[in-house]
């Protein structure tokens, strides 16, 4: 009867011990809090290239993330843009432009302020696997985006193609704008509601790694994008 007392007790020591391995296994490399940061800008025209003004938004979207054991463990993100909007002008001088205060109406017909984040907040998913991360926000199409009204006038005699230039443009492009526009003589305004998309647009796959870094556009494009990768802990 002790024999087996002992043997169970035994039994018991070699349960508590791997136990104690398993509390105690290090920690894997990838473990830890991470902060991904998505800043940028957007530019919202009325018109072409050459042809044309709008506004400049710059942004940014953020997304933490917890991993444990190898594994992903949750993460949420937030976006918002980052005032004051710059003016723009194509060619510089002709057009006067800026934000102004407006509303909108979603696809549910909910109206809104703008500007506005469609999702300031957001949950996101992912997974681990061979030293990178998957990270899937958890909104459905059309994603998250920015609504900004503003407005644009001139005096510019030349600019009388205007108003052509800039709808032949949104046919072009698909913008979503919704537009009025007054025409007085060689003076032209219109007041635009447009809205683009803000990243992440979809899932994003990247090496978990401290410090990767990504970067789309330049401070002159319509559109510039850069990631940037970091360890919180």
């Amino acid at each position: 009867m002790t024999r087996r007392t002992n043997a169970g007790f035994g039994a018991i020591h070699w349960v508590a011990v791997l136990i104690c391995c398993l509390c105690a296994a290090p920690a894997l490399a990838s473990d830890g809090r991470w902060r991904l940061s998505i800043e940028g800008h957007q530019a919202f025209v009325f018109g072409e290239a050459f042809l044309g003004g709008g506004v400049r938004m710059r942004w940014e979207a953020v997304i933490e993330f917890r991993v444990r054991q190898g594994q992903y463990e949750s993460g949420s993100g937030r976006a918002r843009w980052i005032e004051p909007a710059e003016p723009i002008s194509r060619p510089e001088g002709w057009f006067d432009c800026r934000q102004v205060e407006g509303s909108y109406l979603d696809s549910n017909l909910r109206l809104h302020e703008t500007p506005r984040v469609r999702f300031a907040a957001f949950p996101v998913a992912g997974a681990v696997s061979n030293g990178r991360v998957t990270l899937d926000p958890g909104y459905e199409p059309p994603g998250n985006y920015l609504a900004v009204t503003y407005g644009c006038e001139t005096d510019e005699p030349a600019a009388d193609n205007w108003f052509g230039f800039a709808e032949r443009g949104k046919q072009v492009l698909g913008k979503r704008q919704d537009v009025e526009t007054q025409h007085d003589g060689d003076r032209r305004s219109a007041r635009i509601r447009e809205v683009a998309s803000l990243p992440p647009e979809g899932a994003l796959d990247l090496p978990l790694r401290d410090g990767w870094a990504f970067s789309q556009g330049s401070d002159d494009s319509d559109r510039a994008v850069r990631f940037m990768l970091r360890r919180l802990e």
